[in-house]
């Protein structure tokens, strides 16, 4: 590819990641006004299931098939297509009959939540969203980067447009103390993920041609990815998720509420560095723009992950009392714990690019399998004595682990953080002081906002070194 090839599937790709968030993060504070913290903590157990599923539902394949689509032959990708889509409406078949067997004789009840319809609607949005992945990983996979922009905006506007309406009907008829509030979310994303999956078939269908002869792939090396790229979204939805868990089966649902929503607020910071990684995906995944630069930056991202830590903990006062309910303001000092803890779980997350590079994915599997692991304990250990802080020390305390041991395995390939350590070393002291003084006076307010300026002001300077690698 040319670098101005490279700059426009940058472009794209960026805008593809940000702008969905974006719109999504200011629909967040609608739904928090039309939804209680009770229904919301139900609403997110259930979007951590439904991740779950969708990770099941796609095996893999989604990632395979970006990487190895030009490599099989047009025969050979229509098969591989159309063993995933029968096998998944198999499995989703499965899952259905056995939570209906599950509510018909009591055989266990999901953390004593009355799932019911929510439930169902769930799991079926599971599979049209592991559908929408495997769909719109052919369109990047053909280099179809302003399709995948087009769809991903279409889809990123209406869910949140029509869960809101279809919420606020219920509250017309009904109240604001129904259940079929939660049903009215899930089957509103149902609605909109069909209708935006037809179109990018149809499209794929009539537009996307594989004209490449067997480049000879090997089928083992396609399965092998698949079950390695299938582990990691599974163990990567236990580490995202699992807290919710242990928070409903120590504390309430409610506390689930709370915790959610301070949790998506903070997770901009991944949002945001996830958001470079797929725009520089053309570049990172380029073995020969491996080298110095390469690695540079790298450093630069993980720098710019705890930059954004820190500006979103020291604007977070403010932030919150404008973005959140007042329900929701009580939870509101965990954030500076929770933003370092998702900020060393970012900066080891961009580190395994250099693992995909290599196509070593099993050593992404195993820091993710030791985050989950660590993460699991410690909130066994952590969410009943301290609440939800537990569950955002138990995020910390894994996020550490998981960088430290991910910034091992990299070694190997010559990779270090050397450059910025030291910086990064006082941004985490000033977002722990931050934690220590949080029920400090206006002053400390008013002090708080002159770091952030300061911290954006460097955080923009750093963005255009990272962009100036695509040039």
């Amino acid at each position: 590819m040319k670098p101005s090839e490279l700059s426009i599937d940058t472009r794209n790709y960026l805008l593809n990641r940000v702008l969905p968030k974006l719109i999504s993060f200011l629909s967040l504070p609608i739904l928090l006004r039309l939804i209680n913290p009770i229904f919301w903590g139900e609403i997110a157990l259930l979007v951590g299931l439904q991740s779950l599923f969708s990770g099941l539902f796609s095996q893999g394949k989604d990632a395979s098939i970006e990487r190895y689509f030009f490599r099989l032959s047009k025969k050979e990708a229509k098969s591989y297509s159309k063993a995933y889509l029968i096998k998944t409406f198999l499995l989703l078949s499965l899952g259905l009959i056995v939570v209906e067997l599950f509510f018909r004789f009591n055989i266990i009840n999901f953390f004593d939540l009355p799932y019911g319809l929510p439930l169902r609607f769930a799991l079926v949005g599971s599979l049209f969203l592991a559908h929408q992945r495997y769909l719109l990983a052919i369109l990047r996979a053909t280099k179809k980067s302003k399709k995948v922009l087009k769809y991903t905006q279409f889809i990123a506007i209406l869910t949140p447009l029509s869960q809101v309406l279809f919420v606020y009907f219920i509250i017309y008829i009904r109240d604001f103390n129904d259940r079929m509030i939660v049903s009215a979310y899930f089957f509103a994303q149902i609605i909109i993920l069909t209708i935006s999956n037809i179109f990018i078939y149809r499209y794929i269908r009539k537009y996307v041609e594989n004209n490449q002869k067997n480049l000879k792939a090997g089928t083992d090396n396609i399965s092998r990815y698949s079950n390695m790229a299938f582990l990691f979204i599974l163990f990567s939805s236990f580490i995202n998720w699992q807290d919710r868990y242990y928070i409903k089966y120590y504390l309430t649902e409610y506390d689930v509420g709370l915790y959610d929503a301070i949790y998506r607020y903070v997770d901009i910071i991944g949002v945001i560095i996830g958001s470079f990684l797929i725009a520089l995906a053309p570049i990172l995944f380029s073995k020969k723009d491996i080298g110095t630069k390469y690695f540079r930056s790298m450093e630069d991202l993980i720098y710019l992950t705890f930059l954004i830590a820190a500006g979103g903990t020291f604007i977070s006062k403010i932030a919150v009392e404008i973005i959140l309910p007042e329900s929701f303001h009580s939870a509101v000092e965990i954030v500076p714990i929770l933003a370092i803890g998702l900020a060393f779980a970012s900066a080891a997350s961009i580190t395994t690019t250099i693992f995909d590079v290599n196509e070593r994915k099993d050593l992404n599997l195993k820091g993710i399998i030791f985050a989950s692991i660590v993460n699991a304990l410690g909130n066994i250990y952590l969410v009943p004595e301290y609440g939800i802080l537990g569950a955002a020390f138990s995020m910390l305390i894994s996020g550490i682990f998981w960088f430290l041991l991910i910034l091992y395995f990299a070694k190997s390939f010559g990779f270090s953080i050397n450059n910025n350590l030291l910086q990064i070393t006082f941004i985490n002291l000033l977002i722990a002081t931050n934690f220590l003084f949080w029920e400090e006076s206006f002053i400390f307010d008013l002090f708080g906002i002159l770091i952030f300026i300061i911290i954006s002001i460097r955080s923009i300077r750093l963005t255009k070194d990272i962009f100036s690698f695509s040039l």
